[in-house]
């Protein structure tokens, strides 16, 4: 069951997690050889078009997950931690209702939107701000409450993304490790390859068109540079 409470990127941290678990995704399923079949039905499924009304309440609930994430926030909520919370009612009635659906998203917008004209005050770190919705439009509620390090003890702990962020890190270190790992044995490798090729030359067996190997896995210390570089 898909979680009811949606946490919207922190422009900095949660963004770059994002960004950087998207690419990682991207390689991974780059290396990842596929059938002609495979191929054929990833084809076919992206050309079929699946209104919300079709989809089931998991599918709703992370399609309409996706639109959140994309809406933008004015840069002076850069640090704000952002909570859309959206009942099983909720979804229910957004999903069977478009004007619902789109009053809740422009809701979302407007208040993203919103400019924070304390953001640079001294001792101020951002808000939490959670954002209810239910089955009307009479359940919406908003509550947020200002960070500050000196009176808010929950500040030193460590948020929803810069967990994740810390995962993320450790994930890519172990891979980098593998890599490195893999690159040495495809080192050995080339080496008797090297041995074999020459040995084959001396008995004039060579072959112009041998494919060479390609090179394994990719380094993750540059995903892991490209975090450091943005957070």
């Amino acid at each position: 069951m898909a979680s009811n409470a949606i946490h919207l990127d922190n422009v900095y941290i949660g963004g770059a997690v994002s960004l950087m678990e998207d690419l990682e995704r991207r390689v991974e399923n780059f290396h990842k050889p596929k059938t002609y079949d495979e191929i054929l039905s990833e084809a076919r499924d992206g050309l079929k078009k699946t209104s919300p009304q079709e989809m089931t309440l998991d599918e709703y609930k992370a399609y309409i997950e996706g639109q959140l994430h994309n809406i933008p926030r004015n840069i002076t909520r850069y640090r704000d931690d952002v909570t859309i919370v959206i009942s099983d009612a909720g979804y229910q009635a957004m999903q069977s209702d478009s004007a619902y659906e789109a009053w809740v998203l422009n809701r979302v917008r407007e208040e993203l939107a919103f400019p924070d004209y304390l953001c640079c005050y001294p001792g101020t770190y951002g808000h939490h701000e959670v954002i209810q919705f239910g089955a009307t439009k009479e359940d919406y509620r908003g509550q947020s409450s200002a960070i500050h390090k000196n009176d808010s003890p929950h500040v030193e702990e460590e948020s929803y993304w810069e967990r994740r962020l810390k995962r993320l890190k450790a994930r890519l270190k172990a891979e980098q490790e593998l890599f490195e790992h893999e690159q040495l044995l495809q080192k050995v490798n080339d080496e008797s390859a090297q041995v074999e090729s020459l040995q084959r030359a001396k008995e004039g067996l060579i072959d112009p068109f041998e494919p060479q190997k390609p090179l394994i896995g990719v380094p993750a210390r540059y995903l892991l540079s490209m975090l450091d570089a943005a957070t």
